[in-house]
């Protein structure tokens, strides 16, 4: 008579051990879940963390190596118009600082906008075309001429909602990230100068160009909320002359501290490269400033 209830305590204890080990498995399951994803999150931070370092710091390298070659760079005072107006071209050279005259429309003023301007010599000796020539006559003729190039920033959004039509095709769309909308993109903008003679006038109605995303993910250089603090603002462009007074008209510039630093959001996590305070910082002397390309 004993021997069914042996039986039974027998099972009974079998489906005890049973379900202690599905908890255990759980909890190594879980336990295991936690780390992958905890690992994945690390190994996706690592990526976009060297990704944003990569990219500002090819855009850093580039814009020094124009400046190397530069033959003028505008010193602080000149009004630069890169735009006509508010058009959705226009858009990819606006003006993201607030509370001035100048934003919403494609002028900016250097010194004091993060503007950096620059007359780069022309890549080959020969004639340069007039502006009134034919576009035959220009192409063929455009190496002859000295170009101007700028570095700006502008809003993402803005940058995306001006490339997302067929107004700007030759300029790269980042993508609409709307948790990124209030970062910004830098820009180069460049114009061939037809016409132009080292003993003209610098230009600085400058519209017809062609604006060109640099790197995305640029941090904003004033207090934007949920990016850039009253204690991580920086300035992006800081023109020197050689007797360390104001660059102007008559002071020229002789070098030039670029500072640049990246920023982006992802997953809700905030991103901010080289730290939280600090720039990717360097000072270019231009070898180049004045010296007139023979013809």
């Amino acid at each position: 008579m004993n021997v069914p209830d042996k039986r039974v305590r027998a099972e009974g204890f079998t489906l005890i051990e049973l379900l202690v080990a599905i908890a255990l498995l759980a909890v190594v399951l879980s336990a295991l879940v936690a780390f992958f994803s905890q690992s994945s999150r690390v190994a996706t931070e690592s990526g976009s963390r060297a990704e944003l370092q990569q990219e500002i710091l090819n855009a850093q390298q580039l814009i020094a190596g124009r400046l190397k070659e530069a033959w003028y760079v505008y010193p602080a005072g000149y009004t630069l118009q890169l735009g006509a107006s508010a058009t959705s071209t226009a858009n990819l050279r606006q003006n993201p600082i607030p509370n001035t005259a100048r934003t919403g429309y494609a002028n900016w003023l250097t010194g004091s906008d993060p503007v950096l301007a620059m007359v780069l010599p022309p890549r080959a000796a020969g004639t340069c075309p007039a502006e009134s020539a034919t576009a035959t006559v220009k192409a063929a003729g455009a190496d002859f001429c000295y170009r101007f190039f700028a570095y700006y920033p502008v809003k993402r959004s803005v940058w995306v909602s001006g490339t997302g039509g067929t107004s700007a095709p030759s300029a790269s769309n980042p993508g609409d990230e709307p948790a990124n909308d209030n970062v910004w993109v830098l820009a180069e903008y460049r114009k061939t100068l037809y016409g132009f003679t080292p003993d003209s006038a610098v230009p600085t109605a400058l519209d017809g160009g062609d604006a060109n995303l640099l790197t995305d993910y640029l941090a904003p250089t004033y207090a934007t909320s949920g990016f850039t603090t009253s204690s991580n603002t920086y300035r992006m462009f800081t023109l020197i002359s050689a007797n360390g007074a104001a660059t102007s008209s008559t002071n020229p510039v002789s070098g030039v501290t670029l500072k640049l630093a990246t920023t982006r959001n992802t997953g809700g996590k905030v991103l901010r490269l080289p730290d939280q305070t600090g720039t990717y910082t360097i000072t270019i002397y231009p070898a180049n400033l004045g010296k007139i390309a023979s013809n």
